[in-house]
């Protein structure tokens, strides 16, 4: 017996140190195999390396990871996502002698690459060698002197280092280079702001204005020409020429555009909204030009014309149900409730996924004093986001505020019990707690010796409360979407302004 027992704690102690060995064995000719396949195809050791370098930079390790990738890049010379990152490791040590030598090794081994150069002169310029970051750019300009790419990255580099000769000299020349990029020609507009050559700078935005095809562009050269203008107390001129021009040409949108921008400039916003009122009436398709009216209605608070405005837009744009939102609010800043929540209901029933809209729609009720439909809604959102509990205990908030706190602590300790998150379960058992504290003693008022021989007022009797009836239940705001008649175009008979 004692034999069998003997034999069998022999094998018990005897297997787990064979099959370590066992492991190690295998450990090692995988190792073999992998390195001897790694000669044949090096991108198998590579994967490796990153995913233990990648483990080194988690753990915040970063000399492990740059000791190993400086093996790696002795073991697989010249490789290129190897140098990149041993170049970020060193930027993130400030060894910017170490990381400027890795990108120089970059820049030879990838000279097509504009980021490398990009590093280079960025790790000697936090070396403190600006000579040395410059002379990075003018090499490679050097070399590829009608590479667009490669000059609007050094002009941007000498614009950063405050050398605006030599940026707008090198931007001048990409935009000779690539005269259809317009992108070139914005920055070169703004480097003879910076630079204060406002003549030149004016003429390139009045180029932009003639040759943009995108009226984004148009609309910012435009608001830029007047930035110039005013610098130089002009606008007063520039009004009379674009009113000039807007009667010669009463169908060039851009110039109602320029004409409104203006006025707004000058602070004259009756004149603004009176030239954006005549192009929505000119342009009544055009969904920027009704935008912008309809903000500046809003902005100076004609509320009521806004909202005239954007029931408009919304017949345009009957897929944005979103715009009810705005419909909403803009109705309840003028106090007109019903049309408010009509805009609102009909929003409700068009956005059918949006908890957020429910939520809002819910805190608009509330602020009307309508507790029963906010606590609708939020369970309607609720049902919308069921791991979303912030929206019951949103509705615990609302009880509690109308004195319905009975309700309130029912949903509240269901809250505690059920909720998820552990923040929901914290904030529902503060309220409880607050629920549960006796409310503050009224301090008595300290009776005072009578000095006047005035008869003190009879307190006048308390009318009883009136049970105020409900309103009505507002109608959905409904659209009606007619299909726009365009007026023919005819010539300005009279002055516009």
């Amino acid at each position: 017996m004692r034999k069998a027992i003997f034999v069998v704690l022999a094998v018990l102690f005897l297997m787990p140190f064979t099959a370590y060995a066992d492991k190690n064995q295998d450990k090692e000719a995988i190792f073999a195999e992998v390195s001897a396949y790694s000669d044949t195809d090096p991108a198998i050791m590579a994967n490796v390396i990153f995913t233990l370098g990648d483990a080194y930079i988690r753990a915040n390790k970063i000399d492990k990871a740059i000791a190993l990738y400086e093996k790696s890049s002795s073991l697989l010379a010249n490789n290129e996502d190897f140098l990149n990152r041993l170049g970020n490791l060193y930027n993130q040590k400030m060894d910017y002698a170490k990381s400027g030598a890795i990108y120089q090794k970059l820049t030879t081994l990838k000279p097509d690459n504009t980021w490398y150069y990009q590093m280079l002169s960025n790790s000697f310029s936090m070396a403190g060698d600006k000579e040395k970051a410059a002379s990075v750019w003018k090499d490679i300009v050097s070399k590829k002197p009608n590479d667009a790419n490669i000059l609007i990255q050094a002009a941007n580099f000498y614009s950063n280092a405050n050398d605006m000769d030599s940026a707008i000299a090198l931007t001048e020349k990409v935009a000779k280079l690539d005269p259809a990029n317009t992108g070139y020609a914005q920055n070169l507009a703004s480097l003879y702001v910076r630079a204060e050559k406002l003549d030149k700078a004016e003429a390139a935005y009045k180029a932009l204005l003639d040759t943009a095809k995108d009226e984004w562009l148009k609309d910012w050269a435009g608001g830029e020409l007047l930035n110039i203008y005013q610098k130089q107390n002009k606008l007063d001129d520039i009004a009379k020429a674009y009113e000039a021009d807007l009667q010669k040409n009463p169908r060039d949108m851009s110039l109602y555009k320029r004409l409104g921008d203006l006025y707004l400039k000058k602070g004259e916003n009756a004149l603004a909204l009176g030239v954006y009122a005549k192009a929505a009436d000119t342009f009544p398709d055009n969904r920027a030009v009704n935008n912008r009216l309809t903000d500046l209605y809003e902005s100076n608070n004609k509320f009521s014309e806004a909202a005239v405005q954007l029931v408009k837009i919304i017949q345009m744009a009957p897929n944005e149900p979103y715009l009810l939102e705005r419909l909403a609010n803009i109705y309840d800043r003028v106090n007109k409730k019903d049309e408010a929540k009509g805009a609102w209901q009909s929003l409700a029933a068009k956005v059918t996924n949006d908890a957020g809209i429910l939520s809002r729609y819910a805190e608009a009720l509330n602020k009307w004093g309508d507790i029963d439909g906010a606590i609708t809604q939020l369970k309607k959102a609720q049902a919308m986001d069921p791991n979303n509990m912030s929206y019951t205990l949103r509705s615990t908030d609302m009880l509690i505020n109308a004195g319905k706190k009975e309700e309130a602590k029912i949903i509240l300790g269901k809250l505690t019990v059920e909720a998820k998150e552990d923040w929901i379960k914290n904030e529902a058992k503060r309220r409880l707690d607050d629920i549960a504290k006796p409310a503050a003693e009224t301090p008595k008022p300290v009776m005072q010796a009578q000095t006047s021989t005035v008869s003190p007022v009879a307190a006048a009797p308390v009318a009883p409360a009136v049970k105020a009836q409900a309103a009505p239940a507002p109608k959905p705001l409904v659209v009606e979407v007619k299909p726009a008649v365009k007026a023919p175009i005819e010539p300005a008979k009279k002055k516009l302004f």
